[in-house]
């Protein structure tokens, strides 16, 4: 593999990993949209597999720019190349790797429907996020360099990985998550209200020392007044 010593290789880098993260979500999405039972994530996950591929596309083109015009898949021979046979060039992204072997777990345990699909939202943001930091350092990585085009391609996947991750978070807070817990009848928990200001009460030794301060006060008044009197 070629050293990295310059922010250019290194965003190379970071792109070949990318590209590796997208085809095994390609690979890993349709198991968890067979094992989802919800409509509705189903239809989200069935529009993101269609959006990952395409963004799989823009990455090549984000790539033939940085290759100087020439095609990655055409020019990358290697060990890894040879090892993975799932398209995914010289790089192996083993962080994405490690979230979808987590989510085919979770896909294996005994579950019910409803706990199911929120367990499936819960391991498909896993990946989001990942790809959200990622993405969002190729493109520091991008403007940095003045690369405009690739900045601006790049943040387009940006986007569409954080509606992908917000869409995913108003179905399991809107219904998912709701249905997983409702054969437990756990209580859906109120928001919290203020607590009223704790009464300070004084020690009683400061209140014994004002008493007597207020006592001699009133006597030293008093003989005053009767001296007067006199």
């Amino acid at each position: 593999m070629e050293k990295i010593n310059d922010l250019r290789k290194l965003l190379k880098h970071e792109l070949n990993d990318l590209y590796s993260a997208e085809t095994q979500m390609i690979e890993a999405l349709p198991d968890m949209i067979e094992a989802a039972t919800n409509k509705e994530l189903k239809r989200s996950l069935s529009d993101h597999l269609k959006v990952t591929q395409g963004q799989k596309t823009r990455l090549d083109k984000v790539r033939t720019i940085l290759n100087d015009g020439k095609s990655v898949q055409k020019e990358e021979k290697g060990f890894f190349a040879n090892l993975f046979s799932s398209e995914e060039g010289e790089e192996h992204c083993k962080a994405m790797e490690g979230l979808i072997k987590e989510a085919n777990t979770l896909l294996e345990e005994d579950m019910t429907p409803e706990v199911m699909d929120a367990a499936i939202i819960a391991a498909a943001q896993k990946a989001e996020h990942y790809e959200i930091s990622s993405y969002g350092t190729a493109k520091a990585y991008a403007m940095q360099l003045g690369l405009t085009e690739v900045a601006q391609l790049l943040n387009t996947t940006l986007d569409e990985e954080y509606a992908a991750d917000d869409s995913l978070t108003v179905l399991a807070v809107g219904k998912v998550n709701l249905d997983a817990g409702a054969d437990k009848k756990i209580p859906v928990r109120q928001p919290l209200k203020a607590s009223p200001a704790p009464v300070v009460k004084k020690p009683m030794a400061k209140k014994v020392a004002e008493s007597k301060s207020k006592t001699g006060t009133r006597t030293s008044s008093s003989v005053k007044t009767k001296k007067t009197t006199k």
